[in-house]
């Protein structure tokens, strides 16, 4: 299995999917960022089945920002419509940095409040210029404070 595909039982259900190394000078809080797109059919739908890796994920999606506590178990999400997500694989102690008691976030999702970074991703998302993910990874690293 390739590196970028880790932890996706089915990579080839995804619809768009991109993962993106960290700039150095933030690799001591992120394992890699994540980013699926995906604009379906209406009435389509696509279940993404995850293997868990025993780590916090910081996710940016359209209507809010969640911090997603380490799982015990597979998870599913299904897609449908169009949509996209940012997401930081979080190193430990950039977990504990964002959420005080990381063992109650077990299996859950907390939400954060971030406005500036909310927008600053959506924009780098709506970007029609599709320049790579390389300027979307940039947004969510400049708006957060690892």
């Amino acid at each position: 299995m390739e590196q970028h595909q880790r932890g996706v039982l089915y990579p080839q259900r995804l619809p768009e999917f991109h993962r993106e190394a960290p700039r150095p000078g933030i690799a001591h809080a992120v394992s890699w960022f994540w980013i699926p797109e995906w604009d379906l059919a209406p009435g389509e739908e696509s279940r993404q089945q995850i293997l868990p890796l025993p780590a916090c994920n910081l996710v940016v999606e359209p209507d809010g920002i969640t911090v997603v506590g380490p799982p015990t178990r597979r998870s599913e999400r299904v897609l449908s419509g169009r949509g996209w997500a940012v997401g930081a694989l979080l190193r430990p102690a950039a977990a504990a940095a964002l959420i005080r008691d990381l063992g109650a976030l077990n299996d859950t999702a907390q939400r954060v409040e971030a406005p500036g970074l909310l927008r600053t991703v959506s924009a780098a998302m709506s970007d029609p210029a599709r320049d790579g993910y390389g300027r979307r990874v940039a947004a969510i690293e400049a708006a957060s404070q690892w």
